[in-house]
């Protein structure tokens, strides 16, 4: 037995009982081993010590599996027992040792699970890894990058899964757009344990490519364990980016008008230069504090489409844009980005007023140090996210309710990590090649912002929770009132799988509110997706071995 088993006697369990999100499991204290946690910790160390550790977990009366990677699931999928089952004994499967980056030039990567399939790679990644690990890795070895996240301490293993998109995805679409195998431990005939397959976007077996095209978008948790990511070809790592930050304080951003504008323009350029690849390298994230949070910051990443700065001219069209919508002037953001829940005050930098303002404030950086430089882990808190793609402008009811929940009463002052991320998206994204769209569980496709709505708070308290649930749920309420709380309309395609939100799964996506029984179409509104995710399901996942309250129905 090469695996190590933490049980609640061993002074670690407590810890290893949590992830990123404080909040899980439910009714942890610090210290102390929560009740509806997880009963052992399997820290596996090979796809063999995976395999005997999930027959042990699973020869449990009422035994469950689940896995972690990085642990930044943002609902307590892994965490928590399954609700209403008192009986479950729950085993967490920790893979984040299984961890390396593996490259050659020539191409002879094999399976490492299963090693007569004849296809060979360039890249293997396992899925333990985490974002940081293969940015540095692939840049070193290679000169090669993931379009990925920047919070650099998410785990590989659901990210990819699950999408995976940040700063370069404009540019370079998905990072599951670029996937070509995967090795895969998935339920046996019995459900009783795992067994080893590969599959790949090369396979010749229908229900293998149902299995490959759910890894590229369905999300973590739901077929089996991914053990490594297999990749044919991989973007040359830019060489240098352009970066911006503007700042505008709420002491003079007094008027809603003026957000209104500069809402209406940042949606408005993504909408117009989705045509033109040459914009495709600028990545922006507008995050709008509530005001016991901080201020209005517009990140602006560039790099131009040979993977330079030789030609500047989409970036000076945006920040031009910008600044001209909302008709203030801005200030150079001196507290480092990725610190998102900035406090009001401080040091303010340079005056912004206009486009050579901005040019010279603009931080030329090599791409690697910007990297690191945006890295928005942040600190293990609770938390609270909601996501929406908009495929559409903003309607006014929609920046109402952004400008009513920015300025809620807040008379406890819960409310001082809180804001509204609106991040870009679209480009290659929009427009992959057939091959790609093909065997892809990404739905949304249309889209040219990413919300991400989010809170964080240390305060466990209950009052502390209410607080940030009544903000966060408040928004959606508000501003899809009359969709039924829920972003699926003429502007906007749904949520965000790897941003999973259990309010969603519930009628007007009110928890208050009895279950959704369409609640997965708001992950996935293509119905075809649907259909070939449900008959993956089954095929791969007959027993329901790999479940929770938001996997596949």
């Amino acid at each position: 037995m090469a695996f190590d088993l933490i049980t609640s006697s061993d002074p670690r369990h407590s810890t290893l009982q949590k992830g990123f999100n404080l909040r899980w499991p439910l009714g942890n204290v610090q210290g102390e081993s929560s009740p509806n946690g997880a009963d052992f910790i399997y820290i596996c160390r090979s796809s063999d010590d995976i395999i005997e550790a999930a027959a042990q977990a699973l020869a449990q009366d009422c035994g469950r599996i689940t896995v972690r990677s990085g642990g930044h699931c943002y609902e307590g999928f892994v965490s928590n027992r399954m609700p209403g089952d008192a009986s479950e004994v729950l085993s967490i499967l920790d893979i984040s040792a299984l961890n390396q980056v593996v490259y050659d030039a020539d191409g002879n990567i094999p399976s490492q699970l299963v090693n007569e399939r004849p296809e060979r790679y360039r890249f293997r990644l396992e899925a333990g890894g985490q974002n940081w690990d293969a940015y540095v890795s692939l840049y070193k070895l290679a000169n090669k990058t993931l379009p990925g996240g920047s919070c650099y301490s998410v785990g590989l293993g659901g990210h990819i899964c699950g999408g995976g998109y940040g700063l370069l995805s404009r540019k370079h679409g998905l990072v599951c757009d670029w996937l070509h195998g995967v090795d895969v431990l998935v339920p046996n005939a019995l459900g009783t344990g795992l067994e080893p397959v590969h599959v790949s976007r090369d396979s010749t077996d229908p229900d293998e490519l149902d299995l490959f095209a759910a890894c590229c978008g369905a999300g973590g948790g739901q077929f089996g364990i991914i053990t490594s990511y297999y990749f044919k070809a991989l973007p040359d790592a830019p060489k240098e980016v352009l970066w911006l930050a503007l700042e505008w304080d709420w002491s003079l951003l007094t008027e809603k008008t003026r957000l209104d504008d500069l809402l209406v323009a940042y949606q408005d350029w993504f909408a117009r230069n989705q045509g033109n690849p040459d914009t495709w390298g600028l990545a922006t994230k507008l995050e709008m504090r509530h005001q016991h949070t901080g201020n209005v910051t517009l990140g602006i990443h560039y790099v131009d489409r040979d993977g330079g700065l030789a030609d500047q001219a989409p970036f000076e069209d945006f920040v031009a844009n910008m600044l001209g919508a909302i008709g203030l002037p801005a200030t150079e953001c001196l507290v480092p980005f990725h610190v998102v829940h900035m406090p009001n005050g401080g040091a303010r930098g340079r005056t912004i007023q206009a486009l050579p303002d901005a040019l010279a404030a603009a931080r030329r950086l090599d791409w690697l140090v910007c990297q690191q430089t945006l890295n928005g882990s942040g600190d293990n808190l609770r938390g609270r996210y909601k996501s929406a793609y908009q495929k559409g402008e903003f309607t006014p009811q929609v920046l109402q309710a952004i400008w009513d929940t920015l300025h809620l009463l807040d008379p406890d002052e819960h409310l001082t990590q809180s804001l509204i991320q609106i991040q870009s998206f679209g480009g290659r994204i929009n427009e992959p090649t057939p091959a790609v769209r093909r065997e892809s569980s990404a739905s949304q496709r249309s889209s040219y912002l990413k919300w991400q709505p989010q809170c964080y708070w240390h305060d466990a308290s209950e009052a502390a929770d209410q607080a940030h649930a009544r903000w966060i749920q408040g928004l959606f309420f508000q501003a899809f009132a009359n969709d039924q709380g829920v972003p699926l309309n003429d502007q906007f395609e749904g949520c965000y799988i790897n941003y999973p939100d259990l309010d969603m799964t519930h009628l007007g996506g009110n928890p208050a509110n009895p279950k959704n029984p369409y609640w997965y179409k708001i992950f996935v509104p293509d119905l075809m997706i649907e259909s070939r995710l449900r008959r993956t399901k089954r095929h791969w996942d007959p027993h329901n071995l790999f479940r929770n309250e938001m996997t596949v129905p």
